[in-house]
């Protein structure tokens, strides 16, 4: 019996184009993907728990400054609470391997509005085009370094949030004009 690992070589072009990493040994392969699989899920369900850490933290801070239940406070509550959800789905036997993409993808929809939430269309009194930037930045690291995503799926996620941060700046953040160029 030959136990070497190797690289699938099948004749067939379509299938080398589908699947060139793949391995031949069809058991082998079934223990690789499990094996992926677990670490794909303990890094989306860091990237929860995060997240649950942060919008937690940014409700109790607004809610204690602004001494009352403004819309980001109750966003992040609510967010803090739904990601409280998911991280519990995470950990139960009815997650499925299967559905670990379809929770990627939730988990960028939320991320992409927490930071629609700081946008600087919705600034207290004064609208800057740095309000927000953190944000965009914080979520973009975590959905192309943290998420199991194929590399174009964030870099189009990255580039459509701050393209999106930018519009949105030089449209609405008309305060401090003298300042815009350094922000």
């Amino acid at each position: 019996m030959d136990h070497s690992v190797k690289a699938m070589t099948s004749p067939r072009i379509a299938s080398r184009v589908l699947n060139p990493h793949r391995f031949e040994n069809d058991e082998l392969e079934l223990l690789y993907q499990r094996y992926i699989c677990k670490l794909q899920h303990s890094s989306v369900a860091a990237v929860v728990a995060l997240f649950v850490i942060l919008t937690a933290i940014l409700a109790s801070l607004g809610l204690v400054y602004a001494q009352a239940a403004t819309a980001q406070v109750v966003y992040h509550a609510a967010h803090c609470i739904l990601f409280i959800l998911l991280l519990g789905f995470l950990h139960t036997r009815l997650m499925q391997d299967a559905y670990l993409l379809w929770v990627c993808y939730a988990v960028l929809f939320f991320l992409a509005t927490f930071c629609a939430l700081a946008l600087p269309v919705y600034g207290g009194s004064a609208r800057v085009a740095a309000e927000g930037v953190w944000q965009v930045v914080f979520v973009v690291f975590l959905a192309y370094a943290m998420m199991p995503l194929k590399a174009w799926i964030a870099a189009l996620f990255g580039l459509l949030l701050c393209s999106a941060h930018i519009a949105v700046a030089v449209v609405f953040a008309k305060d401090f004009p003298h300042l815009l160029w350094q922000q």
